[in-house]
């Protein structure tokens, strides 16, 4: 297999990071993509900074043996607290993740940012750090939502509890007049329709895994390894539990067949 024709790895701890797999689809539609979802020990995000090292280290493990020429951490809890951990394991080949691009997304447009994510990348304050450090002058307001991912996970899409749980995490942030909320969760594009409906119009909703695709674009680019292919990708997704909502949750908001799931162990 030449380099180009090689598969791009995406990683989570469930099904959250489908959501940069569609947008990989809709940017790169020739490439081919690895997806691997660790939906038998998610959540990661009230896990230990350890745990949460030990089980990259794994996936990242076992995404090389699949030859993968690319990675694309699409958990912000990964990103938060064991990026380092991938960039080690993957040596050569480009790394994207999360953060570095929602946040980039973020400070071109606005200077009042709010970000939910899980209570591991709030407590790692990521995000303000990388958002400081590109705009200095931006605010940043952050908030903890540990119920959103076990309800996604659940297919509690659109369901009448998931309303209300939302508009009680993001009352804070509405409170502080942000222009732009940052999606710190691959995982919550998937309900994003219910916290626009929340937030109204006046705020900008941030998608980092649309970003993060965008780099990753750049960057193959650059190296010369987009696939030059004519054909449509092929997508295989490997999860390490039994994978019925993943597949059912998954088709719907990807919007097409999930033809290859292949349940793994990486311990």
């Amino acid at each position: 297999m030449n380099k180009q024709s090689q598969p791009i790895g995406v990683f989570d701890s469930g099904i959250g990071g489908l959501s940069v797999v569609k947008s990989l689809i809709e940017q790169l539609p020739n490439e081919n993509i690895i997806y691997f979802g660790d939906i038998a020990r998610i959540p990661y995000g009230t896990k230990s900074i350890a745990t949460i090292q030990k089980f990259t280290e794994q996936t990242v493990k076992f995404l090389l043996k699949q030859n993968v020429k690319a990675i694309i951490i699409a958990c912000n809890t990964i990103s938060a607290v064991a990026k380092d951990t991938v960039i080690q394991l993957a040596g050569d080949i480009p790394v994207i993740d999360v953060i570095s691009a929602g946040a980039k997304a973020a400070t071109n447009i606005s200077k009042q940012i709010g970000i939910i994510a899980t209570p591991a990348t709030i407590n790692s304050n990521a995000y303000p750090t990388v958002i400081k450090n590109i705009s200095p002058e931006a605010k940043t307001y952050s908030q903890a939502c540990a119920l959103f991912v076990p309800m996604v996970e659940e297919g509690f899409i659109q369901h009448p509890a998931l309303e209300l749980v939302a508009a009680e995490y993001l009352e804070n942030l509405m409170a502080h007049d942000i222009d732009s909320l940052v999606l710190g969760c691959t995982h919550y594009p998937l309900i994003k329709q219910t916290i626009a409906k929340i937030l109204g119009v006046n705020v900008q909703i941030i998608d980092p895994a649309i970003t993060a695709c965008e780099q990753l674009k750049h960057a193959l680019s650059q190296d010369n390894n987009l696939n030059v292919s004519d054909k449509q990708g092929v997508y295989k997704y490997f999860v390490t539990d039994v994978a019925v909502k993943f597949q059912q949750i998954g088709e719907m908001f990807l919007n097409r067949p999930m033809t290859h799931i292949e349940i793994v162990n990486v311990e």
